[in-house]
């Protein structure tokens, strides 16, 4: 990878446009991330393999990833990955990404290759603080992508607002938050459950025996109310633009406190919206997310649910 000395100028325009498009990634707006990274690709003409510039394209790819436009992202990520040094934090990161990506299109074959491939070198990042921040966000991803993965694409068709909405209060009213993340957990195909333990079997246990601890011993992994909490945790990582978006209804009326907003299912709205996307129509995984989220200020909840990215920034301290 070319590693020129890049001037006090070109510094001072780079600059600015690195923290604007490491905003647009963390306020979920692809199209402006994209948009971005091509501005800074002009600015280094025909030099495209400097690492400031690789990085720029990964913030890039990861909104994509996030906002499923999986084609481009995962045809940019190759792309990084061949031009990154194998050795390079941003080569890991890539495939990081990649990894993802592959298993949100149920290519898992594919995927627990990739995967594998990040654990063998996740020493390549050398600050320790860092190593563990990503590894446990890799992992976390990887169970959660897992998951989703095979709901992506189930269900008896259109979800019911008013369906959604009524069953949302009547767990409320009669079932304590690990009732519902139980409910969550059975509901989930079982397909997720077979690819999740397919998954650790295959690439998650090569990790050192020291951070094998950290996990959950499989048959815990596997109940119920364990398979809801990383369920619940996927959940609302997706719902967050659209129940945390200051423009959106949801979030102006939540966040003022204005109680309309659980009486006209504003709740059963923002649900419906977010499984939309990914064609998921699985009522009662609907009615747990909506019920779980009532639970919640509006302030904790986005701050709960605001997606942790794989390419970690230096001021982003959070596990």
């Amino acid at each position: 990878m070319t590693a020129t000395t890049l001037s006090g100028p070109f510094l001072d325009a780079l600059r600015p446009m690195e923290r604007e498009l490491q905003k647009a990634v963390s306020q979920a707006e692809p199209e402006k991330a994209v948009e971005i990274a091509k501005k800074i690709q002009a600015l280094f003409g025909n030099d495209r393999t400097h690492h400031r510039l690789l990085k720029a394209k990964l913030w890039a790819y990861e909104a994509c990833v996030d906002a499923n436009r999986l084609n481009y992202a995962e045809s940019g990520l190759v792309g990084i990955r061949r031009l990154a040094g194998r050795s390079t934090r941003l080569h890991l990161e890539a495939s990081a990404l990649l990894a993802v990506s592959l298993l949100r299109q149920k290519k898992a074959v594919e995927a627990k290759k990739v995967i594998r491939e990040v654990i063998e070198n996740i020493n390549n990042i050398a600050s320790d603080r860092t190593r563990h921040q990503f590894q446990r966000r890799f992992i976390e991803r990887v169970e959660e992508e897992c998951i989703l993965a095979e709901m992506i694409g189930v269900g008896d068709g259109a979800l019911e607002a008013a369906e959604i909405e009524s069953k949302a209060i009547l767990l409320l009213q009669h079932n304590s938050d690990e009732e519902i993340l139980r409910l969550i957990g059975n509901s989930v195909p079982t397909a997720g459950i077979l690819l999740l333990k397919d998954v650790r079997n295959y690439s998650l246990n090569l990790l050192p025996a020291p951070d094998r601890k950290l996990l959950p011993p499989p048959a815990k992994a596997e109940e119920p109310k364990n398979i809801g909490r990383t369920t619940f945790a996927l959940l609302r990582r997706i719902a967050w633009k659209t129940f945390c978006k200051p423009s959106s209804p949801i979030y102006k009326l939540w966040s003022q406190r204005i109680p309309k907003v659980f009486n006209d299912g504003y709740f059963s709205a923002a649900v419906i919206a977010t499984l939309g996307e990914y064609r998921i129509g699985l009522p009662l995984i609907a009615s747990g997310l909506a019920a779980l989220a009532m639970k919640y200020s509006a302030e904790e909840f986005c701050e709960l649910a605001k997606p942790k990215g794989l390419m970690i920034a230096r001021n982003d301290k959070k596990i």
